[in-house]
């Protein structure tokens, strides 16, 4: 679509949405349906308005890069349905949220929450910056799910981000990893699975990483986890030990970290979670062989059946577990 000194070209849902334009009320217009209700103005120093963003939503986030021409000024309001960080990639751009205010730089984010007047000062002419508008619902389900109990209060976070701090080098990888997609679309905009994974991983490093309203209780969560967080995982295995899980499938789904889940398995079980995970299969294959006679059953199928791929690992593990071998039991029951 072209329409004077505006350009945009709009994709369907889960593509990107790129425009360039030097009509500034068309600016507002985008800038308000992509992100939030807000107004955009030239300082006195700026007279020439041209602007250029390229955004992707996929799910509950929005990924931008955007730039200025001129230098201008940006107030959001209450943002009240999102929180929202902005990276500078060049320049820098000063901002306030509520009562908290930053000089965002390549070095140094600015983390917006939804509640807390949101105004972008002064956004240097030239300065780009990528754009990660996060729903807050979404969020703060994290948060439920992780602390097992309801917000009394939104999340607040601190507004600074110190990208130089290795948990945070990390976090920003992962957002590139997103906005690559602004460019190239590829699995994280068409496979689901993929773009869930990357959610959860953005969304999880941004609780953890930045500090936050929620931050202690969700690390004293990580650093001592209770029994019945142990348990939920023990039951999960106990349910389906035929599942492929990984501990990091375990940890994300009882709502604690890898580690913590390892910590919580040596302290209250007394082994690792795959070791009981292997113990777990183990003991229903031994009961399917007990049950089973030939030519019906064969110790092939029961153990591919609880999930062992690897008839020579199984065959040792099973020994040394019951002292015996598998097809020894299945012979024994016959007799």
């Amino acid at each position: 679509m072209c329409a004077g000194d505006r350009t945009a070209a709009v994709g369907a849902s889960g593509t990107p949405k790129s425009f360039h334009t030097t009509d500034l009320a068309f600016a507002r217009e985008e800038l308000s349906r992509v992100y939030y209700p807000l107004r955009v103005d030239p300082t006195h120093r700026s007279r020439d308005f041209e602007f250029t963003m390229r955004t992707l939503t996929v799910g509950p986030l929005t990924i931008g890069r955007m730039s200025y021409g001129a230098e201008i000024v940006k107030d959001c309001g209450d943002l009240q349905t999102a929180y929202h960080v902005n990276v500078p990639l060049t320049g820098a751009v000063a901002s306030t949220c509520g009562d908290q205010r930053v000089v965002a730089t390549p070095h140094t984010a600015a983390v917006f929450n939804p509640v807390g007047h949101t105004v972008l000062d002064r956004w240097e002419a030239g300065s780009e910056q990528l754009c990660l508008k996060i729903d807050r619902t979404f969020l703060e389900d994290e948060v439920v799910r992780r602390v097992e109990h309801p917000l009394h209060a939104p999340v607040r976070f601190r507004m600074a981000m110190d990208l130089t701090q290795p948990a945070m080098r990390a976090w920003l990888h992962a957002v590139e990893v997103l906005a690559t997609e602004l460019d190239a679309p590829g699995a994280f905009t068409r496979d689901g699975l993929l773009a869930a994974e990357l959610r959860r991983l953005i969304v999880g490093g941004l609780l953890w990483g930045q500090p936050h309203s929620y931050h202690e209780a969700l690390s004293e969560l990580g650093a001592s986890p209770q029994p019945r967080t142990v348990k939920r995982a023990v039951d999960l295995m106990h349910a389906s030990p035929e599942v492929p899980w990984t501990v990091a499938q375990l940890a994300e789904l009882v709502g604690i970290s890898v580690r913590s889940l390892e910590e919580g398995f040596r302290r209250y079980v007394g082994v690792p979670p795959m070791t009981y995970l292997r113990d777990c299969r183990l003991e229903r294959v031994r009961a399917d062989l007990r049950t089973g006679s030939r030519p019906a059953v064969s110790v092939t199928e029961v153990a591919f059946r609880w999930g062992f791929s690897h008839l020579g690992r199984f065959a040792q593990a099973y020994h040394a577990k019951f002292g015996e071998n598998p097809s020894d039991t299945l012979r024994f029951e016959e007799l």
